[in-house]
């Protein structure tokens, strides 16, 4: 009796985990279609590009999967089946997540989170430090266009080398009126860490 009740539980928790995890990645695709404008896009997540826990999560999952197929119990197979679906529906989500999206309105750092966009009006000025795989562009912005020098915000964006230069010639375009785009090779970045 006991073991039937929980095996209830398990079910329900795993259907109610499912159905969330269906939900999130619905909301996160959506999210990505509504972006206007699209010039650039790259994956940014940890995992040579892909997020690393739900990477590692959906690869144990099917590796698990597999070892369910080789031993034919149905009802392995069915909750194997259900957690690469869970396993999928999360790597999804935080793929689309850690994407970045450079669009003509702005930098869209998360697509889930309206709050980690930046217009192109509200950076104030931003330094190029370049790395071996990659360039670290670092964007000062503030919230408040009337706010001259107070409550100045960071935002550190990584841009691979195969997209600096479509990103480079953005930047130039929507911020070469105001800001001096292209940094001199005298300058030292190290010296503001």
């Amino acid at each position: 009796m006991l073991g039937t009740e929980l095996n209830i539980i398990f079910w329900f928790i795993l259907g109610a985990f499912t159905l969330g995890a269906a939900v999130m990645a619905t909301a996160a695709l959506v999210n990505v279609i509504r972006l206007r404008n699209v010039r650039i896009s790259w994956k940014a997540g940890k995992l040579w590009g892909y997020p690393l826990f739900s990477t590692l999560f959906l690869s144990s999952v099917l590796l698990v999967g597999v070892v369910a197929l080789r031993q034919g119990g149905m009802e392995e197979i069915i909750i194997a089946g259900v957690y690469g679906w869970l396993g999928f529906c999360w790597f999804s989500t935080s793929l689309l997540a850690t994407k970045r999206f450079i669009t003509d309105y702005g930098i869209v750092k998360n697509a889930n989170e309206p709050s980690q966009t930046v217009a192109w009006h509200q950076i104030r000025d931003f330094v190029v430090k370049e790395q071996d795989d990659r360039d670290t562009y670092i964007f000062i912005y503030t919230t408040d266009e009337m706010d001259e020098h107070h409550n100045l915000i960071r935002l550190e964006l990584d841009v691979p080398h195969g997209k600096k230069e479509l990103f480079e010639n953005l930047i130039s375009h929507k911020l070469g009126r105001r800001i001096r785009c292209y940094v001199d090779s005298d300058i030292n970045v190290g010296q503001f860490e």
